[in-house]
């Protein structure tokens, strides 16, 4: 069960890193607004079909009231990870772009490591405590240094400190969804009931993105919202929908695999891999060279992560 969970993490991180590139074209076309609409009404109908057609008879079971805890575990974390936490993100790869703007994400495990603490029962050791912090130097090393700075070209939209700031927000609300993800399986299971991963994602999506639509019509910013994508504004559209699918719906999918095999915090620090692989693929696709301050950074970005993984047992070394 763990090594598998632990694949299954490495899968989406695998994921999460591709779509990030095509999320961050949109975003810069599009507006974060626009694609966040778009893009979880897009996965939950995606995500639903398949729901369906996997196991139609345990789908339609998960509107009846034994379910109910899992609705309110993960619709919540829907909300906070999958629409707040990733309106954040997009505004944050709209300012600073996929590479430098991923090593944000290393932020996460904090997140879940504290409220993973609180909800799981997961405790933090001296060494986790130290992990977090060799992991936060690490991403202050790439994020803030003023070579960094100098090759965030200006999209026009926002200063660098409103990235950094946004890149924050959404890492934490992406490990704090990711905890209460796994407190909607956990729940289910202490009525032994289970809950299969890919209804899972049905059911952050459909909450998250319902509260999503909800606000925005009693706004009455739905048409202002939607004008970007009716008319595909800079051909904008095929950039969500690769993203799309990266994202919330295969990433997503494969995380919540992960979480249901292993602690949230150990697959939230896998996670925090994605840097690395948006680093090399950045230097593949786009010809973005890796300085030996983005190196360095990166590099003590991980071994922070690789602490926080073997808390335990480097705790019992000491």
């Amino acid at each position: 069960m763990e090594y598998s969970g632990i694949l299954f993490a490495l899968l989406a991180t695998l994921s999460w890193s591709f779509c990030i590139f095509p999320f961050t074209q949109a975003a810069r076309r599009l507006g974060s607004n626009s694609l966040n609409h778009f893009r979880l009404l897009l996965a939950t109908i995606l995500i639903g079909i398949i729901s369906i057609l996997i196991s139609p008879l345990h789908f339609a079971e998960l509107f009846s009231s034994p379910y109910q805890q899992a609705w309110i575990w993960l619709g919540v974390s829907g909300v906070l990870g999958l629409t707040i936490g990733d309106y954040f993100g997009f505004g944050m790869y709209a300012i600073l772009g996929p590479r430098l703007g991923s090593v944000l994400t290393t932020f996460a495990p904090a997140a879940a490591l504290i409220l993973g603490t609180i909800l799981l029962d997961e405790h933090i050791s001296l060494i986790g405590i130290i992990g977090m912090l060799i992991t936060i130097l690490g991403v202050i090393a790439i994020s803030l240094g003023k070579s960094e700075r100098v090759l965030i070209p200006d999209h026009g939209h926002g200063s660098i400190s409103k990235g950094v700031i946004f890149g924050i927000l959404a890492a934490v609300c992406q490990g704090a969804g990711l905890v209460l993800a796994k407190k909607g399986l956990q729940s289910e299971t202490e009525i032994q009931l289970t809950i299969n991963p890919v209804h899972a994602t049905f059911i952050r999506l459909f909450i998250g993105t319902g509260s999503l639509y909800i606000l925005s019509f009693f706004q009455g910013k739905l048409r202002e919202i939607y004008q970007p994508i009716l008319n595909n504004r800079e051909n904008g559209i095929k950039y969500a929908v690769y993203g799309t699918f990266f994202g919330p719906a295969l990433g997503v999918t494969l995380a919540l695999f992960s979480v249901s095999r292993i602690d949230a915090s150990v697959a939230q620090t896998i996670f925090s891999l994605v840097p690395v692989g948006a680093i090399v693929l950045a230097f593949i696709l786009h010809k973005e060279r890796i300085n030996s301050r983005s190196l360095f950074g990166v590099v003590i970005a991980i071994l922070g992560v690789l602490i926080l993984i073997w808390r335990e047992k480097l705790n019992q070394l000491f």
